[in-house]
């Protein structure tokens, strides 16, 4: 189990992504948008980046929530998260920063999406 929670560290630091050239290119995108956003850079990735499939696999029926924090268009601070079921029943958190730099957190018990700091609310797709 250790090593399960020292892996779901290291791919999250290791799959920040540079997605977009625009400081705000990802800034207001719709609950759909940004589950496809998640969805074709995960897809991006090489194999070795990809970590467990169990805890790794992103589409819209999978999403079971989204939240975004309050932030001004260009202040830098505007995120999305997108949380999603995985076959293991973990959730994975993909936050989305508003100059699309994309961070995973793999393995969390599924109760973490009610427990978020940022609110987070049904996917509106």
């Amino acid at each position: 189990m250790r090593n399960v929670a020292i892996r779901g560290v290291l791919l999250s630091a290791a799959l920040v992504l540079g997605a977009c050239g625009s400081k705000t290119a990802c800034f207001a995108l719709s609950d759909e948008d940004a589950a496809a956003k998640v969805a074709g850079e995960y897809a991006k990735l090489p194999a070795s980046q990809k970590g467990d499939a169990r805890q790794m696999q992103f589409s819209a029926t999978r999403v079971v929530g989204v939240g975004r924090n309050s932030s001004t268009k260009g202040d830098g601070k505007g995120l999305i998260q997108v949380w999603f079921m995985q076959d293991d029943h973990t959730v994975t958190v993909a936050t989305l920063t508003e100059d699309c730099q994309l961070q995973f957190r793999p393995g969390l018990d599924p109760a973490a999406v009610k427990q978020a700091a940022i609110p987070v609310h049904a996917p509106n797709f």
